[in-house]
């Protein structure tokens, strides 16, 4: 299935937006790697306690990863390829952008969210 074109122009605008969103904020000052990780990169889609009741969240149908049943290997993969869904690609690749340490990191930080 193609994605229209104008949505897929839309989505960018959004995901542009998103990011500078969340470098002009930084990250807040949370003590260990996976937060800070967590805080830069997934916030505005997840939201800070990972319920995914942002804005971007709800446009996104992001994933409540307090409810996640995902394993370490399957939340790494996400976070290192991204995840499409049949609308396209909806949570972009973090392998070029985060080192080893900090997918672990965040792997774990995430895995700490569930209930």
């Amino acid at each position: 299935m193609r994605p229209i074109q104008g949505f897929a122009l839309n989505m960018s605008r959004q995901y542009i937006a998103l990011v500078v969103w969340a470098a002009l904020l930084g990250p807040p000052a949370f003590g260990d790697a996976g937060k800070d990780v967590f805080a830069t990169n997934c916030i505005p889609c997840h939201g800070q306690d990972g319920k995914a009741h942002t804005p971007a969240g709800r446009m996104l149908h992001a994933k409540d990863l307090t409810q996640s049943k995902l394993t370490d290997a399957e939340i790494r993969k996400q976070v290192t390829e991204g995840y499409k869904d049949q609308r396209g690609p909806v949570m972009p690749a973090f392998k070029d952008t985060l080192t080893s340490d900090q997918i672990e990191a965040v792997v774990a930080f995430v895995k700490s969210l569930r209930k």
